[in-house]
C-alpha cells in the first residue's frame, strides 16, 4: 500500500489545509479480523466522495483495498486499529497498484450528474487497539467548526491545533463550539448529553460519526429517548452526564470548562452495552 498520512499525529501537518485535496478517511476497531458497523463506514467513504468529487470508488473496490492491505501488514484474522483514507491521486502519477481507482466507478450512476471524478488512491493505516480511556474527560471550549463538517477529511491541522491548546492548559482535550457558543463536536468524536431521561445530540455543524448512527439505531429497541436540539454552554447545568463518542466507544466526560457533570454511570452502561451487542463482519 501506500504511505500514509496520519490524521491523529506523526506527519497530519502535512496534509493540505484544503479538505478536498486532502482527502477523507474512515477509521475502525478491528477486533479478531472483523468490524462493526461496516456498511456505515462503507456508506461514509462513498458519500464522501461523491460529495467532494463528485464521485469515487464502490464497495467492490473499498473492501478489496482493506482486505488486501490487513493481509499484507499481517493484521488479517487480527486486532488492530484500521483507518481508511481515499485521496485524490494527481493525473500524471504514473500507474497504479490496485489501490488507484478512475473513473468510470462501479455505480458510476450515482456520481454527481455533470460531474468528472478524478481519479482517487485509497490506503490504510493500521496501529495497535484502542480502547476507550477508564477516566473521564475533562474538556476546553474552542471557538471554531471543522471545515466542511458534515465530511471526515484528512484537513484535520485545526482540530489537532485546538486539542494541543486545550491540553496546554490542563485539559485532555477541545470541544469545538461555534462563536455564538452553541456546542457541535469533540475534536475527533461527537459528544451527547444526558439529563436523566433524553439523550440530546447538538444541533449544530458537525459530523455525522459511525458509532453515533449505531446508536440512533439501537436506542428505540432499548426503550432510551433521543433527540436533536441546540445545546449552548449556558445549557449544561440540567445535564447529568455528557458522553464522547467516537470508533473507540464512550468516554464519559466530566467537566466541560469550569462546569462540572455530576455524572451517570448507567447510561454509559446501557450505551457501551448496546454497541457491545451490535454483529462483527468480516471487511
Amino acid at each position: 500500500m501506500g504511505a500514509c498520512v496520519s490524521p491523529h499525529g506523526g506527519d497530519a501537518g502535512q496534509a493540505p489545509d484544503d479538505p478536498k485535496a486532502a482527502g477523507h478517511f474512515t477509521t475502525l476497531q478491528v477486533r479478531g479480523g472483523l468490524v462493526q458497523g461496516r456498511d456505515l463506514h462503507l456508506l461514509r467513504l462513498r458519500n464522501a466522495s461523491r460529495e467532494m468529487y463528485g464521485g469515487g470508488p464502490g464497495r467492490r473496490g473499498l473492501r478489496s483495498v482493506v482486505r488486501r492491505g490487513l493481509a499484507e501488514a499481517g493484521r488479517a484474522g487480527r486486532d488492530c486499529t484500521l483507518r481508511v483514507l481515499v485521496r485524490p491521486e494527481p493525473a500524471d502519477a504514473g500507474p497504479g497498484d490496485g489501490s488507484v481507482f478512475s473513473p468510470p466507478f462501479e455505480c458510476a450512476h450515482l456520481q454527481r450528474p455533470g460531474v468528472v471524478p478524478p481519479a482517487q488512491r485509497v490506503d490504510i493505516e493500521v496501529e495497535a487497539p484502542r480502547e476507550v480511556p477508564a477516566s473521564a474527560l475533562r474538556l476546553r471550549s474552542h471557538r471554531g467548526l471543522r471545515a466542511w463538517p458534515d465530511v471526515k477529511h484528512l484537513a484535520t491541522g485545526p482540530q489537532l491545533r485546538a486539542r494541543a491548546a486545550a491540553m496546554a492548559a490542563g485539559f485532555d482535550d477541545a470541544l469545538l463550539v461555534s462563536g455564538d457558543g452553541h456546542i457541535a463536536e469533540g475534536t475527533f468524536w461527537n459528544i451527547a448529553f444526558w439529563d436523566g431521561s433524553v439523550l440530546t445530540w447538538p444541533m449544530a455543524p458537525a459530523l455525522a460519526g459511525v458509532t453515533s448512527w449505531r446508536l440512533h439505531m439501537a436506542l428505540p429497541g432499548a426503550g432510551i429517548a433521543e433527540r436533536r436540539a441546540p445545546v449552548g454552554l449556558g445549557d449544561l447545568a440540567g445535564q447529568r452526564a455528557a458522553l464522547a463518542v467516537n470508533s473507540r466507544g464512550i468516554q464519559e466526560v466530566a467537566a466541560i470548562d469550569g462546569h462540572a457533570f455530576p455524572g451517570d454511570p448507567g447510561i454509559a452502561k446501557k450505551l457501551r452495552a448496546l454497541l457491545a451487542s451490535d454483529r462483527w463482519e468480516a471487511f
